[in-house]
């Protein structure tokens, strides 16, 4: 089972505005999802060109490894 920890985040207004609608046109069940695929995106996105680099190693066989941490 994923452990998940409650964190505050300071967003401006507009974000939120957005996230609403988000959530409103049921791309999402909430706002705490919809920051939760964002973050898991920009992780995975971030980690990948990091360690693809760092190893010398193609983003697909990074992205394997991610998906088994994520």
């Amino acid at each position: 089972m994923i452990k998940i920890k409650l964190i505050s985040v300071n967003l401006p207004e507009s974000y939120l505005k957005i996230l609403e609608v988000l959530v409103s046109e049921g791309k999402f069940p909430n706002r705490s999802e919809a920051i939760r695929v964002g973050i898991r995106d920009l992780i995975r996105t971030e980690y990948l060109i990091e360690e693809s680099v760092k190893r010398n190693l193609s983003p697909s066989s990074i992205e394997t490894e991610i998906e088994s941490e994520i």
